[in-house]
């Protein structure tokens, strides 16, 4: 069940407005999790993601089943999808051409961000994400990338900690951590956790506000397939 992170760049000082369009009542989110191909044969699953936030960056975390190159095409279906991209425009540091579906799988393969590691306590969901982002030495990022590659798994010892991932884009960092239970409780455990040594050096902003997460595991039963 591999992470993914899609990279927004957007204008400074307008994330109360990106909160709304994203906000529950505005926002409609995919019909299903489950992701078909031409024929209707499953080929994977949405199971969590998570929209995040900070200065000019917004970053979409995606926890999924299958190929990652299904997931842009499921998504580039979706109605909600697309009239959040339209709202979304303005708003955008540079213009893109997401009005068709062959455009918005365009861009969301370009906007990938490189996966640096992905460590999993357990073959799971769990249901929260939490976003912290970090902006490096530009003569830094192989280095943190190399000893974020090698750092260890969760274990038990790491509390509500279940999975962590990192992503690189340019020299913008952002570390996810999935949790279970509650999420300032994880939050707490994070901030009382000694920093990674890889980021020594790295000039650490504060966690990114989450605009909107969902998991598999806070849908009804009948809407998980």
């Amino acid at each position: 069940m591999p992470f993914a992170a899609i990279n927004y760049g957007v204008k400074p000082g307008h994330e109360d407005e990106i909160a709304e369009i994203f906000a529950p009542g505005s926002f409609t989110r995919a019909e299903s999790p489950v992701m078909r191909d031409e024929t209707g044969t499953e080929v994977g699953r949405l199971l969590a993601t998570g929209l995040f936030i900070q200065d000019t960056d917004m970053v979409r975390v995606i926890q999924y089943e299958g190929d990652l190159a299904a997931v842009g095409r499921h998504m580039a279906t979706q109605q909600g999808v697309h009239e959040a991209e339209r709202r979304i425009a303005p708003l955008l540091a540079t213009p893109r051409d997401t009005a068709t579906a062959a455009g918005f799988q365009a861009h969301f393969g370009r906007s990938i961000m490189t996966l640096v590691h992905e460590h999993v306590r357990r073959a799971d969901v769990a249901t929260a994400m939490i976003a912290v982002r970090y902006a490096l030495r530009t003569d830094s990022v192989p280095a943190v990338g190399e000893l974020l590659a090698a750092a260890p798994s969760p274990s038990e010892q790491d509390g509500p900690i279940v999975a962590t991932a990192s992503f690189l884009r340019g020299s913008t960092l952002v570390r996810v951590y999935q949790c279970e239970g509650d999420v300032a409780a994880a939050a707490e455990h994070l901030l009382a956790a000694e920093e990674p040594a890889a980021l020594a050096g790295a000039r650490a902003e504060q966690a990114m506000r989450c605009i909107s997460q969902l998991s598999v595991l806070s849908l009804p039963e009948s809407a998980r397939r």
